[in-house]
Protein backbone atom coordinates (compact mmCIF):
# COMPACT_ATOMS: atom_id res chain seq x y z
CA UNK A 1 0.00 0.00 0.00
CA UNK A 2 1.05 3.93 -1.30
CA UNK A 3 1.62 5.93 2.08
CA UNK A 4 0.14 9.47 1.83
CA UNK A 5 1.78 12.14 4.58
CA UNK A 6 -1.23 14.54 5.00
CA UNK A 7 0.26 16.80 7.72
CA UNK A 8 2.27 18.87 5.53
CA UNK A 9 1.21 21.76 7.62
CA UNK A 10 3.92 21.07 10.13
CA UNK A 11 6.41 19.63 8.17
CA UNK A 12 7.01 18.76 4.58
CA UNK A 13 10.09 16.39 3.09
CA UNK A 14 11.74 18.12 1.03
CA UNK A 15 13.08 16.64 -2.75
CA UNK A 16 16.09 15.25 -3.31
CA UNK A 17 16.67 18.19 -5.82
CA UNK A 18 16.51 20.22 -2.69
CA UNK A 19 18.44 18.45 -0.67
CA UNK A 20 21.61 18.13 -3.02
CA UNK A 21 20.85 21.97 -4.25
CA UNK A 22 21.20 22.80 -0.39
CA UNK A 23 24.49 19.57 0.46
CA UNK A 24 27.53 22.19 -0.55
CA UNK A 25 26.10 25.67 1.34
CA UNK A 26 25.21 23.44 4.36
CA UNK A 27 28.79 21.99 4.04
CA UNK A 28 31.08 24.51 2.66
CA UNK A 29 29.43 28.03 2.75
CA UNK A 30 27.46 27.81 5.97
CA UNK A 31 28.64 31.78 7.38
CA UNK A 32 25.63 34.28 8.44
CA UNK A 33 24.50 36.23 5.19
CA UNK A 34 24.48 39.33 7.13
CA UNK A 35 27.86 38.94 7.98
CA UNK A 36 30.88 41.13 6.17
CA UNK A 37 33.42 38.32 6.91
CA UNK A 38 34.30 36.08 3.86
CA UNK A 39 31.99 33.26 4.75
CA UNK A 40 29.13 35.35 5.25
CA UNK A 41 29.79 37.40 1.92
CA UNK A 42 29.82 33.82 0.11
CA UNK A 43 26.90 33.04 1.87
CA UNK A 44 24.89 36.08 0.54
CA UNK A 45 25.81 35.83 -2.96
CA UNK A 46 24.06 32.27 -2.60
CA UNK A 47 21.42 33.38 -1.42
CA UNK A 48 21.25 36.12 -3.72
CA UNK A 49 21.19 33.51 -6.53
CA UNK A 50 18.80 30.54 -4.86
CA UNK A 51 16.35 34.07 -4.88
CA UNK A 52 16.38 34.76 -8.65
Amino acid sequence: MREVYADNAGTTKPSTVAINAMLSILLETYGNPSSVHHLGQAASEQLMKARE
